[in-house]
């Protein structure tokens, strides 16, 4: 006997272009005022990073043609309010020049990739409950299967094209040469877009389960040494101590995953220690269960927190300024994907320890 069947109810419509337009130039509006208020402490290059994460918020929701004009009244209100000379649309520095064009060529780009990615995730979607409603179980195994196919020839296709203009970026600095005054301010901005491209790219291939771990013989070192490279500007201001890994024997792991789940969790304890403290990574193995922990002497977390910290977007109250909240979900999925986890908790003695547990295989010699 058939179950019976539930009926249909509609999800809500989304907003008229227009509606969207209205949004999102109150949003424009609303960041640019908040902006505004912390210029004297965040410089005009923070605005810029504030605006184009709206442009891909909105693009993951919105028609392209409300993102592309949200990107040209973004880039002009930038240029009239925060560029010097303020409240004009003329650019006296350089730096700033080329900031203005590439800023406005990564948001046009950000809003177009983005919202054309939507929408065909969109049709995808309609095709597959057409389908669904009209083949037996054998037909809809088929079609999850093209979709899958799917989803990550697009996720490949739209990672490489984002981060063709943060190359962009990092060409047209060193163009710039060292010298110029302004060269440090952009090198940052870049820096904090790449890592912002970076992440989106990176929860998306995590929620979609497209990691796929290749296990090769390690020294756990190696690895440590590997999550700590990327970050030799952000850790210079404290002592990073790293213990125990010399003692361990080869394992067979994920390098490059365990590396990247590290990273972000160091990235982390950089934004919460204060400078001059001591950022403990300490690794062990405990019964063929590799165990690193990574230890900052910070504020520690707060106890309301700890529950939601591996949550996407989630941020602390008091949190530091900048960031997606999308570094810690990234690691506790790059782990699960190794069949290891990551827990956090407050130390006893201060600051916040976090634990990084993966089954390895020991080498035999």
């Amino acid at each position: 006997m058939n179950p019976p069947t539930q009926p249909n109810h509609p999800s809500p419509a989304p907003p008229s272009p227009e509606g969207q337009l209205g949004v999102g130039i109150a949003v424009l509006f609303v960041l640019a005022s908040a902006c505004w208020g912390v210029l004297p402490y965040t410089g005009h290059m923070f605005a810029a990073l504030v605006f184009l994460l709206a442009l891909v918020l909105a693009g993951t929701r919105w028609n392209r043609g409300p993102v592309l004009t949200m990107a040209v009244i973004g880039a002009l209100v930038w240029n009239f309010l925060f560029i010097p000379p303020q409240f004009t649309f003329h650019i006296e520095k350089p730096a700033d020049g080329v900031m203005f064009a590439l800023f406005f060529v990564v948001a046009l780009g950000m809003g177009h990739l983005i919202t054309r990615l939507r929408a065909r995730e969109a049709a995808l979607e309609q095709h597959h409950l057409e389908r669904e409603r009209l083949l037996a179980e054998k037909h809809r195994a088929e079609l999850s299967a093209e979709a899958e196919r799917l989803h990550r020839t697009l996720l490949d296709s739209v990672s490489h094209e984002l981060k063709t203009p943060i190359t962009i970026i990092r060409t047209a600095l060193e163009g710039i040469g060292t010298g110029n005054p302004y060269a440090a301010e952009i090198d940052t901005a870049s820096r904090r877009l790449q890592r912002i491209v970076e992440n989106l790219l990176e929860i998306t291939r995590v929620e979609a389960d497209a990691v796929k771990p290749t296990p090769d013989w390690c020294e756990v070192s190696d690895v440590l040494e590997a999550a700590v490279a990327p970050f030799q500007r952000e850790l210079a201001p404290f002592h990073t101590v790293i213990a125990g890994a010399d003692a361990l024997p080869l394992l067979k792991l994920d390098g490059r995953l365990v590396a990247q789940a590290l990273s972000n969790i160091l990235h982390n304890a950089t934004l919460h220690a204060p400078h001059g403290s001591v950022i403990d990574i300490r690794a062990r193995l405990n019964d063929r269960v590799l165990e690193i922990d990574i230890r900052d002497h910070g504020p520690g977390i707060p106890e309301d927190a700890v529950p939601h910290l591996f949550e996407k977007f989630y941020r602390a109250e008091g949190s530091p300024t900048g960031g997606t909240g999308l570094g810690l979900a990234i690691s506790r999925g790059l782990m699960r994907a190794m069949q290891g986890d990551i827990t956090a908790a407050n130390h006893p003695h201060g600051g916040a320890i976090f634990t990084l547990t993966l089954p390895v295989r020991v080498h035999p010699d």
